[in-house]
């Protein structure tokens, strides 16, 4: 371990993305002139605030750490099988001053524990926040963390990219030259690691999703040692290691399920450690045709067929092979070779289909489908839904599920209050099929996904939000209007859509990847 630093400041500015680099940043450019930068360093998905400022504290994918922005604004973070970078600097330094300075002041309450000694403050915009900066500045704090606000604002406000957003963000910029004087002033500047980046961008007026706007994020930093040069891969997960490292504190041993942050390569010269990631791979299968749900290799078989609500195997046609509830086709579905099991359904613009009697009833319920990956998607794609699609419709009664390019979620609304599930794609999968079983545990407000017969995510929900999941029929291959797709002319292609009564256990997910001849 190379501690080389007495201090480390991280400044990151809500919604920035890597904006910056089409604007007057002149304090960044006087900053960062000798310094490792990148802008490309990677938002995680969901590309939200939560998600990412957890990451950041946290060292954790956003499905690893579970937090959101309902979540920490309401709920003390007291995760200790987590603990935040404030927590693992503490135990390293008992007395040492540490200071959060954020805007957006969930942060304060849910992503950084309460009880440890750490100097909290907020206010009601960044030109206040800063003189609150400065003075813990002038404390010395081993570790400052900052959070600027004001430019997401500007992007939702303004839209992302446009005149006013970047406008805020040179206006940022001078205050990051107050907090990087001040250290000048304090007279430690030379011993510290100062960095600046951003949680996320955006993409005309909002985020969420993974378009370049949304996930590319700039990270910079200078310090005596960092030679000026592009950093390698980075997200905002490994922000945590880099701190860690820079204070002389061990970086935990790399955990997909838990502290996965890394530190970049070519940001610390004598760090020679190589980054990993996992091989990305295309998935496809040889085609089966369909067997009879009854026969001795069908889904009955494997899946109690009792439980089986829905099942529609696509197979040149939208029957549903219960034969329970018969289907209306708006406009014209499309098939092709090359399914999982026999042929594949092409949905969207072009056709959906509306089971009128379906009924989800009080009952939990799992939706499970093959869906074929499309990284080229700007848009997200509405799968099924008992309600109008994510724009204007969020809050209205009912759920919609939803493909993007890179990841699937859930929207459930109430009418007057909606929540989101989101669950980004396996990091190893570039595109091909996937398999995504989505679980709804109603009494216990609980939602899990699948991804390949492996849960890849669960989460909480408010149990409110589904006392009229029936709003509207349930609509394959659009919402629930039957016009969101239609108005992002957007396709997908999928394979055996299933609905089950029930929720989904790891259990259930082995039969049914027998089923598939799927090894997990």
């Amino acid at each position: 371990m190379n501690n080389t630093y007495k201090y480390v400041a991280l400044i990151g500015i809500d919604g920035m993305g890597n904006f910056n680099q089409h604007t007057e940043t002149p304090c960044m450019d006087a900053i960062f002139a000798n310094g490792a930068v990148t802008y490309d360093a990677l938002s995680l998905d969901p590309t939200i605030s939560a998600q990412n400022w957890g990451a950041m504290l946290l060292g954790a994918m956003p499905a690893v750490h579970g937090l959101t922005n309902s979540i920490v604004s309401a709920h003390p973070y007291t995760n200790d099988a987590l603990p935040s970078v404030f927590k693992r600097i503490r135990e390293k330094y008992p007395d040492a001053y540490l200071a959060a300075c954020n805007n957006w002041n969930p942060i304060n309450i849910g992503i950084i524990e309460d009880g440890i000694g750490v100097d909290k403050h907020t206010a009601a915009n960044d030109p206040e926040l800063t003189p609150i900066i400065l003075d813990c500045v002038a404390k010395k704090p081993k570790y400052l963390f900052v959070q600027f606000d004001d430019v997401d604002g500007a992007g939702h406000g303004c839209g992302y990219g446009n005149e006013g957003h970047l406008k805020k963000i040179t206006e940022i910029d001078a205050l990051v030259g107050q907090v990087y004087e001040a250290y000048k002033k304090a007279g430690i500047l030379d011993e510290t690691l100062f960095i600046v980046t951003a949680d996320h961008g955006g993409w005309i007026r909002g985020h969420g999703g993974y378009t370049d706007g949304e996930k590319y994020v700039y990270f910079a930093a200078t310090g005596k040692g960092i030679e000026k040069s592009q950093v390698g891969y980075a997200t905002t997960k490994d922000y945590a290691a880099i701190v860690l490292y820079a204070l002389g504190i061990d970086v935990p041993d790399y955990d997909a399920n838990g502290f996965s942050g890394q530190i970049p390569e070519g940001l610390f010269p004598e760090y020679k450690k190589p980054y990993f990631r996992p091989e990305v791979r295309s998935v496809e299968y040889t085609p089966f045709p369909t067997p009879a749900i009854e026969s001795r290799e069908g889904l009955g078989v494997f899946i109690d067929k009792n439980r089986l609500r829905l099942a529609l195997f696509l197979d040149n046609d939208l029957t549903d092979a219960t034969a329970e509830y018969d289907e209306t086709e708006i406009g014209l579905c499309k098939y092709y070779s090359g399914g999982v099991y026999g042929s594949r359904g092409e949905f969207g613009t072009t056709g959906c289909a509306v089971y009128e009697d379906f009924r989800f009833g009080d009952n939990d319920f799992t939706i499970a489908a093959w869906l074929r990956i499309d990284r080229s998607l700007i848009y997200e794609t509405d799968i099924c839904a008992t309600k109008g699609g994510c724009g204007k419709n969020r809050k209205d009664k009912g759920f919609v599920v939803v493909m993007r390019n890179n990841d699937t979620f859930i929207n459930i609304g109430i009418g007057d209050d909606d929540d989101d599930f989101i669950t980004a794609f396996p990091e190893d999968i570039k595109d091909g099929w996937i398999h995504m079983a989505l679980s709804v545990d109603r009494k216990n407000g609980e939602i899990k996904c699948y991804y390949n017969f492996r849960l890849a995510h669960a989460g909480r929900f408010d149990k409110n939000l589904l006392t009229d999941i029936d709003a509207l029929p349930l609509t394959v291959g659009n919402d629930a209007l039957h016009s969101f797709n239609n108005e992002n002319n957007t396709i997908f292609n999928m394979d055996d859509f299933l609905v089950f009564d029930g929720t989904f256990s790891d259990k259930d997910a082995k039969h049914l990847a027998d089923y598939y001849k799927f090894t997990i």
